[in-house]
């Protein structure tokens, strides 16, 4: 591991947001990064990346801890889904910019992102609307 880190001008500490476990194993992971660095001639930039955003309903990683950890060890801080590409490139693409000292403008963060599109299905009207009924057209999910 040593050997990959060392020279490295970048780093991404990926963990799991609904997996709890993989958070706390950062702090072991940037202190081999610090200790390679050490002995390197430039210091990574290092960015903590929370994967799997498309489980977001499963989350075990508050945003806020995630932001207080870059916060307290400079990282940068991104949030992606490997398994649909949510902001996998534009994470690459911010990551790559920091670290040749380029700023990107807006076109070029939002070109990276995908356009989600819906279309509106308009359902034909029931004939007898007044009617009563004992079913409930009401779904509650507790």
């Amino acid at each position: 591991l040593d050997k990959y880190i060392y020279g490295a001008q970048g780093v991404l500490l990926v963990y799991d947001i609904t997996n709890y476990q993989s958070f706390e194993n950062l702090e072991d992971w940037y202190t081999v990064v610090k200790k390679v660095s050490e002995e390197s001639e430039t210091q990574p930039l290092v960015a903590l990346v929370g994967n799997k955003i498309d489980l977001e309903h499963m989350r075990t990683i508050k945003p806020e801890k995630h932001l207080r950890f870059c916060q307290e060890n400079g990282f940068s801080s991104h949030f992606v889904s490997a398994k649909t590409g949510d902001s996998v490139f534009l994470c690459f693409q911010k990551v790559a910019a920091e670290i040749l000292g380029i700023k990107l403008n807006k076109a070029e963060i939002e070109q990276s992102q995908r356009i989600v599109r819906a279309e509106i299905v308009k359902y034909p009207e029931e004939e007898n609307q007044h009617t009563t009924s004992t079913q409930s057209r009401i779904c509650s999910v507790q």
